[in-house]
């Protein structure tokens, strides 16, 4: 059974400043109307963080080349910018591994990975470490609801045994001003 926490937190935070100057002011701010200090009110801006752990470990396909979804959060429409973290444990033979995150347009938002395994082992792909850690960020524009995913696999059906460690987590994080850019 596959139990995950999930936490929401929504921030509303608005401020307005206001200023003038009086005769108890600091001398800078009476001194002459060239140095009278000025203040901007600030707008009120929501911003919403989705945040999603596991609390087990997840096992890997022993088959090479299958992805296996680890978490997925459902995400309104907005601007966001998604990050995650895994730890993959193999203590089978060595083997090229990794995790992607991705939401329904596009599957692979971004990837890294890595070799995982004993190197010593029959069917080893390399030298490697039997523990190694994945992070995967990504920005997104979404005109409409859409489920984010993060999956994770390894290459080669050579007796590798990965799974991912408890306490792998995905973070939302909604801004409306976010810029992304994509270099060519």
């Amino acid at each position: 059974m596959l139990t995950r926490t999930r936490t929401l937190i929504a921030c509303t935070a608005a401020a307005t400043i206001a200023a003038t100057a009086s005769a108890a002011g600091p001398a800078w701010a009476t001194a002459a109307p060239s140095q009278a200090a000025t203040a901007k009110a600030v707008s009120s801006t929501t911003v919403q963080d989705y945040w999603e752990q596991t609390n087990h470990n997840i096992n890997l396909s022993a088959t090479g080349g299958v992805s296996t979804p680890i978490m997925t959060l459902k995400l309104p429409a907005g601007k966001w910018v998604l990050h995650a973290d895994q730890t993959m444990v193999n203590f089978g033979p060595s083997d090229y591994a990794g995790c992607e995150i991705g939401d329904t347009a596009n599957s692979d938002l971004n990837a890294h990975n890595n070799i995982v395994g004993d190197p010593n082992a029959t069917g080893a792909q390399g030298p490697a470490p039997f523990v190694d850690t994945l992070s995967e960020t990504a920005a997104v524009s979404l005109s409409a609801p859409t489920t984010v995913t993060i999956t994770c696999g390894h290459n080669n059906t050579n007796g590798a045994t990965p799974y991912i460690n408890s306490n792998a987590d995905l973070w939302a994080h909604r801004s409306s001003n976010l810029v992304i850019t994509q270099l060519p």
